[in-house]
């Protein structure tokens, strides 16, 4: 999996998302758009989130890499580049 196609995914997955009408980019910082408190005990924007990305990594790129722990005031771009680094 390529960063552009990482990237694309995770542009698709926040537009689900985005109930603040925040303009999806590869700039856009995930807590502009994702939170913790926003759901259901843990099924929130950030975890499912999350898991969908972790999904799409391990099976278009055969694994499951550690997250930054600041990824969520990363750039879409930037933690895509991150977990294929």
């Amino acid at each position: 999996m390529t960063t552009a196609q990482l990237c694309s995914v995770m542009r698709y997955q926040l537009r689900h998302f985005n109930d603040e009408g925040v303009a999806i980019s590869d700039g856009t910082v995930h807590d502009e758009v994702l939170a913790d408190d926003d759901g259901f005990g843990a099924a929130n924007s950030k975890a499912v989130y999350k898991a969908a990305i972790r999904w799409t990594l391990a099976n278009n790129n055969g694994g499951d890499p550690d997250w930054p722990k600041n990824w969520m005031q990363m750039r879409v771009d930037t933690l895509a580049g991150k977990l294929l680094a």
